[in-house]
C-alpha cells in the first residue's frame, strides 16, 4: 500500500512539472514599428483592421456657443408652454419610447410599470432632467417620499443651465415635501422654484 502511494504521488507530481499543455497562444501583431512609446501629448495615426467598426456608446455632445447675459433691465422672461420641455442633446428614440410608455402607465394607473420604464429610460440617458422629473413623480405618486426626493435632487444637478427644468423639478421637491408632511421644506423649495 505504502508502495501504490509512492508511485501515485510520483506520478502526480510528474504531470505538475511537466509542460503545460495549456498554454496560451501569443500572436505577433506589431507591425515591425519602433518599441519606443511616442512622447507624450503626441499623436499617432493608427490604420483600422479591416471589418471592425468603432460606434460611441452615447450621443455626441451638441456644443452651443456661449450667449452674452443681457443687462436685468433687458432680460426677457419668457416661460415655456407646459407641454415645450427643453432638452440640452437629441433625446435617444428608446428613452422617447419609454417616456411615452410610463406616461400611459402612469395615466393607467400601473405605477410599478411606469417606474420599472423609467428606471431602464435612466440607465440609457442618465443626464435628461425630464428623466429624473417623471421618476420622482411616479415615486411620489407611491408613497415613496425620500426616494422621490433625492431623484429629483439628481435630476437638479442634471439640470444645470436649463431654467425651465430647474422650476419643474423644485415645483416637484415642494409637493414631495408637502406629501411628505414637510410644510417647511416645502416652502423653501417653492421659494427655490420662483428663483427660475
Amino acid at each position: 500500500m505504502k508502495k501504490i502511494a509512492i508511485v501515485l504521488g510520483t506520478v502526480l507530481l510528474a504531470g505538475c512539472i511537466g509542460p503545460n499543455p495549456y498554454v496560451t497562444p501569443v500572436e505577433e501583431r506589431s507591425n515591425q514599428r519602433s518599441m519606443t512609446p511616442p512622447p507624450p501629448g503626441s499623436l499617432e495615426s493608427v490604420e483600422p483592421a479591416p471589418g471592425v467598426s468603432v460606434q460611441p456608446i452615447e450621443d455626441v455632445p451638441v456644443f452651443r456657443p456661449r450667449r452674452e447675459t443681457l443687462p436685468e433691465s433687458e432680460s426677457i422672461n419668457v416661460a415655456p408652454a407646459p407641454g415645450d420641455i427643453p432638452v440640452s442633446e437629441p433625446r435617444n428614440a428608446a428613452v422617447v419610447a419609454l417616456l411615452d410608455s410610463a406616461d400611459r402607465n402612469t395615466q393607467g394607473g400601473d405605477l410599478r410599470a411606469a417606474q420599472n420604464g423609467l428606471e431602464r429610460a435612466l440607465r440609457i440617458a442618465p443626464r435628461d432632467p425630464q428623466v429624473y422629473y417623471q421618476l420622482a413623480d411616479v415615486q411620489r405618486r407611491l408613497g415613496q417620499f425620500m426616494q422621490a426626493e433625492q431623484v429629483a435632487l439628481k435630476g437638479v444637478n442634471v439640470a444645470g443651465g436649463q431654467p425651465a427644468e430647474l422650476r419643474r423639478l423644485w415645483s416637484l421637491i415642494a409637493l414631495i415635501r408637502s406629501d411628505a408632511g414637510d410644510s417647511a421644506g416645502a416652502k423653501a423649495a417653492q421659494k427655490e422654484a420662483s428663483r427660475y
